[in-house]
């Protein structure tokens, strides 16, 4: 995975951390950048601007999108 441009805040500024996960975030693009947050950012964490993905009226969720960027590589 390259490096992601800056969007403005850092880890320590937003408390990045393992709880929550950003893939499950509206902020979270795949495979790991964030509208928000500066850097590469793993799916599996979070931070204090994590926000709640609504899931689609397909049934769309931070997982879906996980499984979808995963067939692409294939």
């Amino acid at each position: 995975m390259g490096l992601v441009p800056g969007a403005g805040l850092n880890k320590e500024e937003v408390n990045y951390r393992q709880h929550e996960k950003c893939k499950t975030c509206t902020h979270f693009y795949y495979p790991g950048s964030c509208d928000v947050v500066d850097g590469n950012i793993s799916p599996d964490t979070v931070c204090d601007k994590w926000e709640v993905k609504p899931k689609t009226n397909e049934g769309r969720d931070g997982d879906y999108y996980a499984s979808e960027y995963e067939k692409s590589k294939e």
